[in-house]
């Protein structure tokens, strides 16, 4: 059995058929449209946040390694510092000196520190204004003018290079002694490191 529509009815069907059209594409144009652009603009938020995150967490973790390896210094220097004696000690030192090359039977003629060498003209920089980087220690040179053998001034260069005090051989001169065949005449430098008392402490990042 066949359905007759009449031409009355078809139009009806065409005129709901199109409202219907209408309607749907309305509800996708305005209602479906924003919400799923607002989706995309969501989804997009969620991975800036989940990169800012991130970004984050490096920081955090960045700044802990910071701070441990700031730690890690301080206690270098404290413990750098411990091992050294203070500049007031200077005439200790070159005690120090006199008693080793005695010990050593190195004749000493005159010992007394040297002064550092300045540029001409140019003033002098107080060391905590010389910049950032903190002044842990200070060398002092100090010059030795003795009499001695071979044998007796190899061991006083043992006993300087050996010894608890931290210091070194800068500079050696040996010059014939006319007046005795066994010694010689000898010009030591000796390179001695201090602590300074000024030293400028390390800043690290806000606690």
């Amino acid at each position: 059995m066949k359905l007759r529509i009449s031409a009355r009815e078809q139009r009806t069907l065409a005129v709901v058929v199109g409202l219907f059209l209408v309607i749907a594409w309305v509800y996708v144009a305005l209602i479906i449209g924003p919400l799923l652009r607002e989706a995309r603009r969501g989804g997009e938020q969620v991975r800036a946040a989940r990169e800012q995150l991130k970004v984050l967490e490096l920081s955090t973790m960045n700044e802990a390694a910071l701070r441990e390896q700031h730690r890690q210094v301080q206690e270098t220097v404290a413990s750098l510092r411990s091992l050294l004696p203070a500049e007031e000690d200077v005439p200790r030192v070159i005690e120090l000196l006199s008693d080793l090359a005695g010990r050593s039977q190195v004749k000493i003629q005159t010992i007394f520190p040297q002064r550092p060498p300045e540029a001409p003209g140019s003033p002098t920089t107080p060391p905590a204004q010389a910049g950032s980087v903190p002044v842990v220690y200070k060398d002092v040179l100090i010059q030795v003018d003795a009499l001695a053998g071979y044998h007796q001034l190899g061991t006083l260069l043992s006993l300087v290079e050996t010894g608890d005090t931290p210091m070194q051989v800068s500079s050696l001169e040996i010059a014939p002694e006319p007046r005795e065949s066994k010694r010689f005449r000898i010009k030591l430098v000796i390179q001695a490191y201090f602590a300074t008392s000024n030293t400028v402490a390390i800043s690290g990042g806000n606690t």
